[in-house]
């Protein structure tokens, strides 16, 4: 039930796709205003449908939250955070219904708040962590994985903290140490194992820049009670430049990743504990694959079964893209134009279910200064993506959307955001989807 948001691609060329035959499904209701003056918004819904939201209130520098029954008005928002705290919240939930969310204090602390199903909010605790990477699976195993170090220091360690569900935080672990090391993703799979990708690499620095190379791809990962990490040693490079690998799991504890090498987007799978071979997911010449390491950098998932998808732009960044594969046999299909009409979307976030329902939301611009909030959703793998349908429009909104999720049934929820007329007051937005 995570999102995954990602943001636009250095246009390298133009390449035709397949394009989706899409169908009419489900509706979206009527948005209403979550918060005024409130940012960063994060959501997430239970296999029952109940809503949860966070959100920085910047009139009181607090974290807030709500949460409301699918299809019944939002609580009144309560202060989560208690002392006054900046930063950007994300709230991640299990399918019975209790949620976390995390955030960065004022002194850099890496914090966490729980709401149990039915329950009030918790008192803030230490994460012991640092807020970059943040993953959770349905159970609520939640992970937190950082960087120290670069292409500048001399030293470098990729490390992590975990929580099983309900439980406590761990210490900080390290993942990997070396000279020059760069984190590139994680995943908490299924049966509460996490896996961390992370990258070394060489680095040769003047004054103003550094260069690199010598790239090479690792994924470690750490069993659930387990107190050391596996290194699956090099699984792609040397290259010239950094992978940017994201990382995705089934059911049956199979484990994908999807990078860039030799100018295409490729893929190994770790099935029954042996890595495959590499397989070619597209060429860069038809998608375009984000770079990014930030919260929801992540535009790649897989249902329990395997099926795996990867949404981007296409390459002109007319029209958002989606490829679906297998984890079990690192197959992969062709690319596929999902966003029907829309021409040249925004930023989007994307959100896969464990049964495969899933969303793709973005935004295009409008008359009068609008921003018109659209989403595709597609009721299970290898079923064609519904047609284009608007959540939701706001004034002056931007193209990045806040937060999106979807549960097994197919119920989705979205956060955006955009201002009033005379720029005085700023809105977040929700909306919620019936299949």
């Amino acid at each position: 039930m995570s999102d995954h948001s990602v943001r636009r691609i250095t246009v390298l060329c133009l390449f035709s796709v397949a394009t989706a035959m899409p169908a009419l499904a489900g509706t979206w209701s009527t948005p209403v205003v979550l918060g005024t003056n409130a940012y960063s918004g994060s959501v997430t819904i239970d296999a029952a449908g109940n809503l949860t939201s966070v959100w920085y209130q910047n009139t009181v520098n607090e974290i807030w939250a709500s949460t409301a029954a699918f299809g019944h008005p939002w609580s009144a928002p309560v202060n989560i955070s208690g002392a006054v705290s900046p930063g950007s919240p994300i709230v991640r939930g299990s399918t019975s219904g209790n949620a976390t969310a995390i955030y960065t204090t004022s002194t850099s602390t890496g914090t966490y708040v729980d709401h149990l199903a039915g329950g009030n909010w918790g008192a803030p605790g230490p994460t012991n962590g640092v807020d970059q990477f943040y993953v959770s699976n349905d159970k609520g195993d939640e992970g937190l994985a950082w960087s120290t170090g670069g292409a500048r220091p001399t030293s470098s360690t990729i490390d992590a903290v975990q929580r099983p569900a309900g439980g406590t935080w761990s210490l900080a672990s390290t993942v990997a140490t070396g000279v020059h090391l760069a984190f590139d993703g994680s995943v908490m799979v299924p049966d509460g194992s996490m896996a961390v990708a992370w990258e070394s690499f060489d680095s040769v620095c003047g004054e103003r820049v550094c260069k690199t190379s010598n790239w090479v791809l690792h994924v470690s990962t750490r069993a659930a009670g387990a107190q050391s990490w596996v290194d699956s040693g090099a699984l792609l490079g040397p290259g010239a430049t950094q992978h940017f690998v994201q990382l995705a799991a089934d059911g049956a504890g199979d484990l994908g990743l999807v990078g860039l090498a030799g100018g295409n987007i490729v893929s190994r799978v770790r099935h029954g504990g042996s890595w495959s071979t590499t397989a070619v997911v597209a060429s860069t010449s038809a998608v375009g694959f984000y770079t990014g390491t930030g919260h929801d950098n992540r535009v790649f998932a897989s249902d329990s079964a395997g099926h795996a998808t990867l949404v981007s732009w296409n390459t002109g960044l007319t029209s958002i893209v989606a490829v679906d594969g297998n984890l079990t046999t690192n197959t992969w299909g062709a690319v596929t134009a999902i966003s029907g009409p829309d021409q040249n979307p925004n930023y989007f976030d994307y959100a896969m279910s464990s049964t495969g329902t899933a969303i793709v939301f973005w935004s295009i611009a409008g008359n009068g200064g609008n921003t018109i909030w659209r989403a595709a959703t597609r009721s299970g793998p290898g079923v064609a993506w519904n047609a284009p349908a608007t959540a939701g429009t706001s004034y002056e909104g931007g193209g990045v959307p806040d937060s999106v999720a979807v549960n097994d049934a197919g119920e989705a929820a979205v956060v955006f955001h955009g201002y009033s007329s005379d720029f005085l007051t700023f809105f977040q937005y929700t909306n919620v989807y019936h299949p």
